[in-house]
């Protein structure tokens, strides 16, 4: 067994769009799960933001003025004048919010939307660090939204488009956990009657259950009985749960359904 840690990574696309009619907050970007098939999805990569940018596309206010600066204009009247083009003209604006699994949504920064014909673009990164890249743990998600500073939200042709991309990491440590050496496939008929579907087993690696039935969802719970409605729903037509490392689990398993289903799966060892 190797002693060294393992790293796997890879490279996240962010690709948003705020239109007419896009008002609620959207999630710019959160740390993807390790696996697609844990519901609970308590892993997730942590990710490095690398590149951040804003197309700005306003057309449903008039231009804004550019500032008429002169040669021997100081470097504090130019300021001034730019503040006062971005803050002061007719606009948008977007507003950025962090939030982690112990704090809820939080404002970080706002950026004002212009018309600049035909469009422009914002380096959106050095508002989040004055590095090459920003560094989000895996409870981590970055979101924005339009918001109204008295001339109205986007309208008509309006477009604001955020991109980017973000490298994912997972750091795997050394484990003594044992490789799976044998997998027993199953069958069942699930109805109205609950029931076991498979015992407690203190060699439980993984179960992978999947739904059948094209008519009928199939209710999983932790335990000897289950009920209808309630516990872990397997969708019609192919609904899946996994336990595996993440969220292992060796107890009994039961399941029933609101009329005839078919459930496959198996149980690895």
């Amino acid at each position: 067994m190797s002693e060294l840690q393992q790293t796997y990574s890879r490279t996240q696309q962010i690709l948003n769009s705020f239109r007419s009619g896009s008002d609620s907050l959207q999630v710019i970007y959160q740390p993807s799960a390790i696996s697609p098939y844990d519901r609970v999805q308590t892993l997730r990569f942590y990710g490095f933001i690398t590149s951040l940018r804003m197309r700005v596309d306003i057309n449903s206010m008039n231009e804004a003025d550019i500032p008429n600066l002169d040669a021997d204009t100081t470097r504090t009247e130019r300021l001034t004048a730019l503040r006062d083009m971005e803050w002061r003209s007719p606009r948008k604006q977007i507003s950025f919010f962090m939030r982690t699994a112990r704090l809820d949504w939080q404002p970080i920064f706002d950026v004002s939307l212009l018309n600049r014909l035909p469009y422009y673009q914002v380096n959106l990164l050095p508002y989040l660090t004055d590095n090459i890249s920003f560094d989000t743990s895996n409870d981590f998600m970055l979101g924005a939204q339009i918001t109204d500073v008295s001339y109205g939200k986007l309208s008509g042709e309006d477009n604001v488009l955020i991109f980017g991309s973000v490298r994912e990491e997972i750091t795997t440590l050394p484990t003594d956990s044992k490789e799976i050496s044998f997998a027993q496939p199953f069958s069942w008929e699930i109805n109205t009657d609950s029931r076991v579907i498979l015992p407690a087993n203190p060699n439980r690696q993984q179960v992978t259950l999947v739904n059948r039935s094209l008519t009928e969802e199939v209710f999983i719970n932790y335990g000897s009985s289950s009920q209808i409605n309630r516990g872990i729903t397997l969708m019609r037509g192919g609904g899946s749960y996994e336990i595996n490392m993440s969220n292992l689990y060796r107890g009994a398993i039961s399941a029933v359904s609101s009329g005839n289903a078919s459930l496959t799966g198996i149980e690895a060892v």
